[in-house]
């Protein structure tokens, strides 16, 4: 059923403002007022400096491109419709999320956010929303690359800011919900994509009214990326930055979705099919990794 585009015609008739180098913004012609008044500044700061932080890694994107990072800003009255935020993850507070990019120089996704999510922010932000927001900000990034299965975007997503940036002896509220995980808690890569396709991915929580890092399905997509990324790491001996490069150039140049693609994976990184597809063998050991670090984090301390 054909369903009218109604975020492409608010960014035709939005006015833009250049953040940065790196960061343009569209937004509607009332909130270009705010926009100059200074209001959104500290926000578009702190998406700045966690966009230097992806950049740092050096990322290599198809045919040499260097894309611009566009904000598209909306009404908070309008959030909803504009970004389709899905009604499980839509708690009436505002919303951000990638969305298609208009723009030929930008990457293949925008950052969509409401307008209250960038009024008046504090500069510094807590750990666990820094995450969230290079979550976000990495979503844009694999978008250059792919844009399929929830368990390999969700699990990049979570895995770039996590593992390959670090976080995950920082952020010690979710590292925590990890050293006391229950095993069988933990989806296979089929029990992620048959959630997929009942519209059960994301729902159920570890931690209830926290962000996406804290439902079962992200922290099984997870570890199932972080597995992959150590499998090539040793594979390879190669650092987890050059694994990071390496798995988004598996997945944009298998041609395949669903069970294919994690066939695809398997292949790529010397794993048996049936056992990514169906064990779990790959998220324990990154699971276990985690515990070691977590361990000689405390021997430090």
């Amino acid at each position: 059923m054909y369903q009218k585009d109604v975020l492409r015609e608010y960014i035709l008739n939005s006015e833009i403002r250049i953040f940065s180098k790196e960061i343009k913004v569209r937004l509607s012609k009332d909130l270009a007022i705010k926009y100059d008044e200074g209001l959104y500044q500290n926000a578009l700061i702190n998406i700045q400096n966690n966009l230097q932080m992806i950049n740092s890694l050096n990322i290599h994107y198809p045919a040499n491109a260097n894309p611009i990072l566009y904000v598209y800003i909306v009404p908070d009255d309008k959030y909803g419709k504009l970004l389709r935020i899905p009604k499980h993850f839509d708690k009436g507070r505002g919303g951000g999320k990638p969305v298609s990019c208009y723009d030929l120089d930008g990457f293949n996704s925008a950052y969509g956010l409401s307008q209250n999510l960038l009024e008046n922010r504090p500069l510094n932000m807590g750990i666990s929303k820094r995450e969230n927001e290079i979550h976000e900000l990495s979503h844009i990034v694999h978008s250059q690359f792919f844009s399929k299965n929830q368990i390999i975007c969700e699990g990049f997503a979570e895995t770039l800011p996590l593992y390959t940036l670090g976080f995950e002896e920082l952020f010690e509220e979710h590292q925590n919900i990890l050293l006391h995980l229950d095993e069988n808690k933990i989806l296979s890569a089929q029990d992620l994509l048959n959630s997929e396709k009942d519209g059960s991915y994301g729902v159920a929580e570890a931690l209830p009214n926290n962000s996406c890092s804290f439902r079962y399905s992200y922290i099984s997509s997870y570890l199932f990326v972080r597995g992959c990324l150590e499998t090539l790491v040793e594979k390879y001996n190669i650092s987890k930055i050059e694994a990071t490069q390496k798995f988004l150039e598996i997945v944009k140049q298998s041609k395949c979705t669903n069970e294919w693609l994690i066939f695809d994976i398997a292949n790529a990184i010397g794993i048996s099919q049936e056992i990514l597809l169906n064990g779990k063998d790959i998220q324990k050991k990154a699971l276990n990794s985690i515990k070691i670090m977590a361990s000689h984090s405390i021997t430090r301390k």
